[in-house]
């Protein structure tokens, strides 16, 4: 079952949550998309065009890479990161390295809930408290990115692209939230 099934007709969208599905409008997704990311309503339309079909994948396999992703950030937390015997480049009289991995810690807790709430969208029982708790879920995690500890690995993370993915779901479950 695909996130966003391609029935475009006249700019409608079906999305399918919980069994049921939603036709929603492409142009409510780029406003809510626009009004999300500060774009214009140009640029926010040009971003969700040119995002790759194979990219529009199941509730499921959204939330079972951000529980993989979680899992992934606590085992680099358990394996590589030894506040005791290491300092780290990233680290300043202002950051230290034990912030860093509260910081780490917390983002994976909040990935792993936000995966399994967009695997209970996939499920025939969700519903649109469901969807509800998705999209502050889906905020948490945009809140998360922006700790320092992103800031300080730099280039080695494409968190702006982590960001705007989170930002098109939730424009995409704002929009279902605001059909009827």
């Amino acid at each position: 079952m695909k996130k966003i099934i391609n029935i475009i007709i006249g700019g409608i969208v079906t999305i399918i949550i919980g069994g049921v599905s939603y036709n929603v409008s492409k142009s409510d997704i780029v406003k809510n998309f626009a009004i999300n990311t500060g774009m214009n309503q140009g640029q926010a339309e040009q971003y969700i065009n040119t995002i790759p079909e194979n990219e529009l994948v199941s509730w499921k396999e959204i939330g079972q890479e951000l529980i993989d992703d979680g899992n992934y950030i606590i085992n680099l937390i358990d394996e590589k990161i030894d506040c005791i015997n290491y300092k780290y480049d990233w680290e300043t009289p202002t950051f230290s390295c034990f912030e860093a991995k509260s910081q780490l810690e917390k983002t994976s807790k909040d990935e792993i809930s936000l995966g399994q709430s967009y695997i209970k969208l996939d499920s025939d029982s969700a519903s649109k408290d469901d969807i509800k708790e998705t999209v502050r879920l889906i905020q948490q995690v945009i809140s998360d990115y922006q700790f320092e500890i992103f800031d300080a690995l730099g280039d080695t993370l494409d968190i702006d692209g982590l960001i705007k993915t989170c930002l098109y779901n939730k424009s995409v479950l704002e929009a279902v939230l605001e059909s009827n």
